[in-house]
């Protein structure tokens, strides 16, 4: 299924070094084999902790697991299961599942929140190994935030606790971007991270094939939930919307396209990327969710196309298999029957070009939620509403471009979209000067394909990007801007 190559300790390199312990004496390292069946043996166990053993089972697992990844070395692996706790495994798990509750009379905090502190408290006391290339940006943007932090008050913001709390944890995620460098110094870390998700996001397929053919979710039929309010019989007059493990989707989809174009073969086979890639182009597209069709589309054939380059020939087979997998689906009726709505919704994008804004009254981000926040936002243009009780009433995460000026204005708007630009300019100009030979060129240029793709989701189904962020919107947008980061240096060293 995959390939991995061998990660020595940093005990043993400084054995290597100082030519004092023999060759023998080197610790060998797990197979990916044995590390993905310990990852999900350790989800599995939490589900079993969190939803049917006393509550301070679940409570005692969160802070025995805090505890070892803030005493571990295997990043990866704890990036992994800690954004499985804020993103969900199977229809389990999710945002504020696994919670702590460390203060008497104030809301809980996610796992993945302290997990991200100590994080940072790791990442204090090391060197960095490299500055990433838009560290000064950051800095910039940092300045800004705490601007938006001061207006905040200044406008008006509630001083209750629960409130203060939230916004401690909305800017907690950032962080990451500081921290990530400095713990993630070689791309088999980032390797590893991808190791442990590819088989939550065929999980994430499972969950969305078991919840249209039951119309029930996997919480529901094992007797966690009562209702799930996205389960639904489908017929051909109510359509699915239902979508599990949003982010671990984008994620994955962004590792098994950079993995394809970086060193195929050597750290994961080919045919289990593209496994995972058209996996989770079927969960989107079962979802009908239209932004996210496209978005992955776009990803996906521009990467083969500009990245892989792959011949007609292979470009025939994937689009093949794609169909055979559709027809073969349509052997369960209620899946056929999904599908055809989801064509049927897709379809409703040629109203939108016709120029009807609400896509046949499907689409109402476009003639409704957004030109509510634009009103809103046209009473502090300049610099928004920052992080004030005005902002919090009357934002909305289904329409990200407004909102973001709702909150930034258009200041912060422009340094946000800027830095994007510059990411990608940086990645593009350094892709270009390499040999068509070298190891870098295309996974560089991947950057450059993929954050459009993402863009173009923020843009049209959910905000994204922001000054403020979810624990699994912090880390999978860590690992994308990090992993680039790290990427530009190597390539700059191999040149």
């Amino acid at each position: 299924m995959l390939t991995l190559s061998p990660i020595r300790s940093v005990s043993a390199q400084q054995s290597d070094n100082n030519n004092s312990e023999p060759v023998a004496a080197v610790r060998k390292e797990p197979s990916a084999y044995m590390k993905v069946a310990r990852f999900l043996a350790l989800l599995l166990f939490s589900i079993g902790a969190n939803y049917y053993a006393p509550h301070f089972i679940a409570t005692t697992l969160w802070v025995v697991a805090l505890v070892a990844y803030f005493r571990s070395e295997d990043e990866g692996f704890w990036l992994a299961y800690f954004l499985v706790l804020s993103d969900g495994f199977f229809g389990f798990f999710g945002m504020y599942s696994a919670m702590l509750n460390l203060i008497p009379g104030l809301p809980g905090i996610e796992a993945g929140q302290i997990y991200i502190i100590l994080g940072l408290v790791k990442a204090w006391g090391r060197p960095l190994n490299y500055t990433p290339f838009y560290n000064n940006f950051l800095k910039i943007l940092l300045i800004y935030l705490v601007f938006l932090m001061v207006q905040g008050y200044v406008i008006g913001v509630s001083m209750e606790m629960n409130v203060q709390f939230r916004l401690l944890k909305w800017l907690v995620p950032l962080f990451m971007l500081y921290s990530i460098p400095r713990l993630f110094t070689r791309i088999e870390q980032y390797r590893d991270v991808f190791l442990y998700l590819f088989p939550v996001a065929l999980a994430a397929l499972g969950a969305q094939i078991f919840t249209i053919a039951t119309s029930h979710s996997p919480m529901q039929h094992f007797g966690v939930a009562a209702k799930a309010k996205f389960a639904i019989k489908v017929t051909k007059e109510k359509t699915y919307r239902g979508l599990y493990n949003e982010m671990i989707l984008l994620i994955t989809t962004f590792g098994a396209l950079f993995f394809l174009a970086f060193r195929p073969g050597r750290y994961f086979k080919s045919w289990y990327c593209f496994a995972i890639v058209m996996a989770n182009f079927a969960s989107v597209f079962l979802s009908a969710t239209r932004g996210w069709v496209l978005s992955f589309s776009f990803a996906t054939i521009f990467a083969m196309l500009f990245v892989l380059q792959m011949s007609a020939r292979r470009l025939m087979s994937v689009v093949l298999i794609g169909v055979i997998f559709m027809f073969g689906a349509q052997s369960l009726p209620v899946i056929g029957i999904q599908i055809e709505n989801a064509i049927k919704r897709l379809l409703t994008l040629e109203k939108l070009a016709e120029g009807d804004m609400s896509a046949g009254g499907t689409l109402i981000r476009l003639n409704t939620r957004g030109p509510r926040v634009m009103k809103k936002f046209e009473e502090a243009p300049l610099t928004g509403f920052g992080f004030s009780n005005e902002f919090m009433d009357h934002n909305d995460f289904h329409v990200g471009n407004q909102n973001i000026l709702l909150h930034s204005g258009v200041i912060g708007y422009a340094l946000m979209h800027i830095f994007f630009l510059y990411f990608m300019f940086r990645l593009f100009v350094r892709s270009i000067y390499l040999p068509p030979e070298h190891t870098y060129k295309g996974t560089l240029l991947f950057f450059c394909i993929f954050f459009p793709a993402w863009f173009m989701l923020h843009s049209s189904s959910q905000q994204f990007f922001s000054y403020y962020q979810t624990v699994q919107g912090g880390i999978i947008q860590a690992v994308f801007f990090c992993m680039g980061a790290l990427m530009f240096e190597k390539a700059e060293e191999d040149i």
